[in-house]
């Protein structure tokens, strides 16, 4: 029974390191658009001409992805599974392949770690704004109305969107008829500007340039909504801009944080705890902090917390003003 055991353990530990495999073949069939030619069923010498790829590794790949279970296989054609329909085709509502892209420049960031870890420094060596922004929108398009339905609305019409990237829940709040500001670079909101042209919400969407550590952020605000943001940078930043969101807000006003977490341990979940490598490998201070550590942000920052919700992998953290 031990000899069993042990030999479990080590498939375990082998499916961990082997775990690398499997993404690489997702991350290339994504850059390659294998998925947007088979919605309907071709043949991998089909395949391979249309997207100009070798005819031979082109079918290895189709069939590991049949393995996948991301496509499916009938005599020699190949056509995508519901699954990879859904969230891997490029028109679908539901697309995820921008932010699998920019986890294909994470791929050489990611391969830096001895390094980072040897000397505690980031090693930024690659970075696309495009597939980050618009990754940011492929995952706030899923979690936007869970998210939003969690927050009291109630009585709120200035809502400011610090460091809202693409914009993706400053558009449901303009759709809600609320009075929307957009912080964030001008790079930035240069795509978010793109993605508020199609929804035709630029008259409702005001967009407002710079960095938010250092400049000026507004005032008069009934409720301001960090998604995402915190994680990006050290204690010393982020009690920084707490402190400054206070001011910005009216009184009573509210603060709503959204991040990956972590528990007391720092250990788990998984997500945050893997998500914290990333933010190591790719910011000089940042990392996932523990619900508790943000709830004492808040406090030491003028805010009363009052609510905890628990979305999925993130938590949204709501807090209010105090006098």
């Amino acid at each position: 029974m031990k000899e069993t055991s042990k030999h479990k353990e080590a498939k375990r530990i082998r499916e961990l390191v082997f775990n690398y495999w499997v993404s690489r073949v997702v991350l290339t069939a994504n850059n390659l658009r294998v998925f947007d030619v088979l919605e309907k069923p071709l043949t991998a010498k089909t395949v391979a001409k249309r997207l100009a790829l070798d005819p031979r590794a082109t079918e290895l790949l189709l069939n590991s992805l049949v393995s996948l279970k991301l496509l499916k296989k009938k005599g020699n054609r190949f056509i995508n599974t519901s699954t990879a329909s859904k969230y891997l085709v490029q028109q679908s509502p539901f697309y995820l392949g921008d932010i699998i892209r920019h986890n294909e420049v994470l791929w050489t960031n990611w391969s830096y770690l001895n390094e980072v870890i040897k000397t505690g420094k980031p090693a930024s060596r690659a970075f696309e704004l495009e597939s980050f922004i618009l990754g940011m929108h492929n995952l706030a398009r899923l979690k936007k109305d869970v998210l939003i339905k969690q927050l009291d609305l109630k009585g709120v019409q200035r809502i400011l969107d610090l460091g809202g990237g693409p914009g993706t829940y400053s558009m449901e709040f303009a759709k809600r008829g609320k009075d929307v500001y957009l912080f964030d670079r001008p790079e930035t909101l240069e795509i978010a500007r793109n993605l508020i042209d199609k929804e035709g919400l630029e008259d409702s969407i005001t967009l407002l340039e710079g960095d938010f550590l250092t400049d000026p952020i507004g005032s008069g605000y009934d409720m301001v909504l960090m998604s995402q943001i915190l994680h990006a940078y050290g204690k010393r930043d982020i009690k920084s801009l707490l402190k400054k969101t206070w001011r910005a807000l009216n009184p009573s006003g509210t603060l709503a944080i959204h991040e990956f977490y972590l528990d007391s341990s720092l250990t788990e979940p998984l997500t945050g705890a893997i998500f914290s490598i990333n933010m190591l490998i790719n910011t000089p201070q940042g990392r996932t902090y523990s619900v508790q550590e943000l709830k004492g942000f808040l406090r030491q920052s003028g805010f009363k917390v009052i609510g905890v919700q628990r979305l999925d992998d993130t938590v949204l953290i709501q807090s209010q003003k105090r006098r």
